[in-house]
């Protein structure tokens, strides 16, 4: 029998489990980067699920009874972002997929969950953040129709500056 991907919001219960899924796929991408192996304070920010969930809603995708990944979908985006002004616009943060599972279309399911959630929500726009690192996300975005958003891009500073850019899809009838 074939597995089925199922797509739901979070329960609390489930808040460790998506905090450990987002680290094991989030770690690898800064191994060069020279931080450390919990990733410091952005980790600190990966982990802690129970204040993203205050501002979001906490989506997992599952598979044989498995979190395989998980994401915040954010349906006013406008008060996550430093810069720039989408009004009208859903969003969503934190897109993971476990290690294991990566290449399965996990983060293509959950990003085309949000797609559709915006669409009944009447949002303009989708629009999220990912950093320079993240190359498999963004070219996920690219092959889904998102354009570069430069009004919400900005940079982390520090001894590793980080790239965080801006993608936006048009949300047309």
């Amino acid at each position: 029998m074939p597995s089925t991907l199922i797509i739901r919001e979070a329960l609390l219960a489930e808040y460790d489990a998506v905090a450990d899924l987002t680290m094991a796929a989030y770690r690898p991408l800064f191994v060069e980067t020279g931080l450390p192996d919990d990733l410091g304070w952005y980790g600190a920010e990966l982990r802690d699920v129970a204040s993203r969930a205050e501002r979001a809603e906490i989506i997992v995708a599952e598979l044989d009874k498995r979190i395989v990944g998980s994401l915040a979908y954010h349906h006013d985006y406008a008060k996550e972002v430093k810069s720039g002004n989408p009004e009208g616009c859903a969003g969503f943060r934190v897109l993971a997929t476990d290690p294991s599972c990566q290449g399965l279309g996990i983060g293509r399911a959950l990003t085309q969950w949000c797609i559709d959630r915006a669409k009944t929500d009447g949002r303009v726009a989708l629009v999220l953040n990912t950093t320079d690192y993240m190359e498999v996300a963004q070219r996920l975005y690219r092959r889904l129709g998102f354009s570069p958003y430069p009004e919400i891009s900005y940079q982390i500073g520090g001894s590793q500056p980080v790239e965080v850019l801006g993608f936006r899809l048009e949300l047309k009838d």
